[in-house]
């Protein structure tokens, strides 16, 4: 007959049976989504690793980490993804499992071939595909050995980088593995270009390019399209080069892959250059152009994505961890509880069987048990206290982090950009391709984007200036009136350009005591906005008031603010719109607009109606409010038209 005890054992043996094969199938299914849905591959990654940690199950929270890791590093997050695989590597190591720990470092590898720390990379890619060939994991033997030939040809390498590929287009076509031979043969064919044997590239490009018609992979066949354009440009085969070249673009477009789209034209490009086709040169320089801000806005679109799933995983993690703290904690105190309840007992059992022999002795013994108690509580209250100081600060610490990196990440690809475009722009009107009538259309928007890209970098290199010294002002008196007469001067291209009216009706003796530069930065964002979304020949009025605080008042007769648009304001979230005359935005100025006026001891307030206009109104301290009131009474008009 089956024991109680036995019973449990056997009860808990099958639960924890259940919950790795559930981690294990989480991790493959994640796995298997990464590169269409990430936001569900990282919560189905969440909820295994939390599984696994619960249930101790080391070998499928190492591999949570190992495909979380591959996920940041698809994404561009190389030294997040380098730190899991790593940590992915030391929990495999703890448990002697050879193929993660085989998998973790070639997962490293790569990430530092991409570094450019190619001795490190080839070291653990050998050591890697030892351990592959002991386990005879043959796929993972081919790709390796793929991976190390690049890794060769990248170190220009020749012999040896031949000698990888070889071996893998061997081995893939002994086990049968399609996938390694058409990676082979692609990467063979990469090797020959490199060394300009130029026929042998066109083989095996062609291999793989039939492999990959024949699975219909669109993705490969535009890769291999495009180098055997290459190719056949190189051999002054232009006709050819333009068909595959036309054949790489076809089947991007088919899937919407943006960047193989972009290196089809740009050897398009090159291939009508050749031809000293100028004609088709610009047109499909145009077309390049258009596919690089195309580009360039999904990839910020999808930054922006990425940070607000990261930032979602985040706290998703941060709720798990501190449930189980919680978990952990209400465990502790119920032992703590229950040892001081037994040592109660029994102490009150000896007090009991006692009492008739020393009940002096028991009185003191009953005072000396309840001081300790209240010690004990008070520790424990002091405790408390410090463990919610510590979450609030660690919070704080973290949402100031994400904001950091999400707005130096989204700043990058603003800059990025511009700079992209401006190139390719001056490179056409200094080869002449252009008319006088397009350059200066194009050298119009060329205006544009740099005006933009100066203020983006003005206020960021501002806001970085302002992150390093702590936040420290330097108070002086300051004329409201002359200041903004100076910010409304520095605007006046803008707001000629638009045919835009500025009134200045500031009175001419208002002062306050701020910082200087912080309110120039503050004026400064809300004039170029005001000018941003004022239509042409519209109005902006700039005016005062003294109440109890001092107010200055931007007021505009542009598009207005949606209450969707206010919301996000009032929330101090980060959001861009374009002006009237499509007029770009980095949405980081509001920002720092409201973090410079609360730093002064002000405030700003917004109000909007759309299609009517908005007003921005800073409110500043009063040094003496009741001089300022009588200013502005005293002021009646005496406005600078501009």
């Amino acid at each position: 007959m089956v024991s109680a005890e036995a019973k449990v054992a056997g009860e808990k043996q099958k639960l924890t049976i259940e919950a790795e094969a559930k981690v294990d199938s989480l991790n493959e299914l994640a796995f298997e989504l990464k590169r269409h849905d990430v936001d569900k591959a990282l919560s189905l990654l969440n909820d295994a690793l939390y599984l696994a940690k619960t249930h101790h199950y080391t070998k499928g929270e190492a591999t949570s980490y190992l495909y979380e890791a591959g996920i940041y590093r698809q994404n561009g997050y190389s030294k997040r993804a380098l730190s899991l695989f790593t940590k992915a590597l030391q929990i495999s190591h703890g448990i002697k499992d050879t193929f993660n720990i085989a998998r973790a470092k070639a997962q490293i590898a790569s990430a530092l071939k991409e570094a450019n720390e190619l001795q490190k990379a080839e070291n653990l890619y050998k050591e890697a595909l030892q351990a592959f060939m002991a386990l005879e994991k043959w796929k993972d033997v081919i790709n390796v050995r793929n991976n190390m030939g690049l890794l060769e040809l990248q170190q220009k390498d020749y012999v040896q980088s031949e000698a990888y590929i070889l071996q893998a287009l061997a081995e893939s076509n002994k086990r049968g593995y399609a996938y390694g031979v058409k990676k082979s043969y692609f990467h063979l064919g990469l090797l020959y270009l490199q060394k300009g044997e130029l026929a042998k590239a066109k083989r095996f490009f062609t291999s793989a390019q039939q492999l990959d018609l024949k699975s219909n992979d669109k993705y490969g066949i535009s890769l291999a399209s495009s180098k055997l354009a290459i190719t056949a440009s190189r051999e002054g085969h232009h006709e050819e080069a333009i068909r595959q070249a036309l054949t790489a673009l076809q089947s991007a477009k088919a899937i919407n892959a943006s960047q193989l789209e972009m290196e089809a034209i740009h050897t398009l490009t090159e291939v009508y250059k050749g031809q000293q086709n100028w004609v088709k040169v610009v047109e499909w320089q145009d077309s390049l152009v258009d596919k690089g801000a195309q580009l360039f806005e999904q990839e910020r679109s999808y930054a922006i994505n990425f940070l607000d799933i990261l930032k979602q995983k985040q706290e998703q993690q941060l709720a798990y961890e501190k449930a189980a703290l919680l978990a952990s904690q209400k465990a502790k105190t119920a032992n703590y509880l229950l040892g001081v309840v037994v040592t109660i007992l029994v102490a009150l059992g000896m007090i009991a069987y006692l009492w008739y022999r020393n009940y002096h002795i028991a009185k003191k013994t009953s005072k000396e048990l309840k001081a300790k108690n209240e010690v004990i509580e008070k520790h424990s209250t002091a405790l408390n206290a410090l463990n919610k100081d510590i979450t609030q600060q660690n919070q704080s610490l973290e949402e100031a982090n994400q904001m950091k990196n999400k707005l130096l990440s989204i700043l990058s690809h603003d800059l990025r950009g511009p700079l992209a475009n401006t190139k390719g722009i001056l490179e056409l009107i200094n080869r002449g391709a252009l008319s006088p009538e397009k350059s200066a259309a194009v050298l119009k928007e060329l205006e544009k984007q740099y005006m933009r890209s100066l203020s983006l970098l003005e206020n960021l290199l501002f806001w970085i200036k302002s992150q390093m010294k702590g936040g420290s002002i330097k108070p002086e008196i300051l004329n409201i009136r002359q200041m903004l007469s100076e910010v409304i001067y520095e605007q006046e291209i803008a707001y000629r350009n638009k045919q835009i009216t500025v009134l200045n009706e500031v009175a001419p003796e208002l002062e306050v005591t701020a910082d200087d530069e912080m309110l120039k930065v503050v004026f400064r964002n809300l004039l170029s906005n005001a000018i941003k979304f004022t239509k042409a020949g519209g109005e902006i009025m700039v005016s005062s008031a003294v109440g109890e605080q001092v107010m200055v008042k931007i007021k505009d007769q542009g598009v207005g603010i949606s209450e969707e648009a206010l919301r996000k304001i009032r929330g101090k979230k980060y959001f861009t719109t374009n002006g009237t005359e499509n007029e770009g935005g980095s949405g980081f100025g509001l920002m720092i607009c409201e973090e410079l006026i609360q730093r002064n001891g002000g405030e700003l307030e917004v109000e909007s109606t759309v299609g009517k206009g908005s007003l921005f109104t800073v409110k500043l301290p009063a040094s003496s409010s009741e001089d300022h009131r009588h200013l502005a009474e005293a002021y009646t008009g005496n406005s600078n038209r501009l």
